[in-house]
């Protein structure tokens, strides 16, 4: 697989929104020949790695309404390109992810790109989230500055987004109330 595309609406890499849970296990079994560690069959593939089961939501008639990808970083450095409109979302800078996609689409989520953990389109039922906070601003901090190396390259894995998901029409229409619209 030489990179992973996300189409809203339709699905992310080769699970599609929509799909029975079936199809979802049989997707994930045609894929393991993607092992992590040479073909060992005890260990995840790496689909299953970025795709975990728990990250698929299903409709009351079992079919896929929720999907979410894990930024590829966090699963043990995998090397693979998550793309929407040729964009890599986990190699982009959050901030300026969110400038970009915000110059065509309407987003809500968190006011400020610098600070936000989550921003959504809507339109698109896409959906950006983050679990920590980096930007050029903390970097410089000397708090930061006094934090163990290792610390510190942990802590800028926050410049990313840690998951991008889409979802089903209305999926993240919630959002228009957590931020009381």
């Amino acid at each position: 697989m030489d990179a992973i595309i996300i189409t809203p609406h339709v699905g992310i890499g080769p699970f599609r929104l929509g799909m029975c849970r079936e199809e979802v296990e049989r997707t994930f079994q045609s894929l393991g020949h993607l092992r992590a560690d040479n073909g060992i069959p005890g260990n995840p593939s790496y689909i299953e790695m970025l795709f975990m089961r728990e990250h698929f939501e299903y409709d009351a008639n079992s079919r896929v309404k929720f999907i979410q990808l894990i930024n590829p970083q966090y699963s043990g450095n995998i090397c693979i390109p998550c793309l929407f409109q040729g964009v890599d979302v986990f190699t982009t800078k959050a901030e300026d992810l969110i400038h970009t996609f915000s110059k065509y689409y309407s987003m809500v989520g968190d006011v400020d790109p610098r600070t936000g953990f989550s921003f959504a389109i809507q339109e698109l039922e896409l959906c950006f989230w983050r679990e920590g906070i980096m930007n050029d601003e903390i970097i410089k901090d000397p708090g930061f500055l006094e934090m163990s190396e290792e610390n510190q390259e942990l802590e800028k894995r926050y410049f990313y987004f840690t998951t991008v998901s889409i979802g089903e029409l209305g999926y993240f229409d919630f959002m228009d109330d957590y931020l009381g619209r």
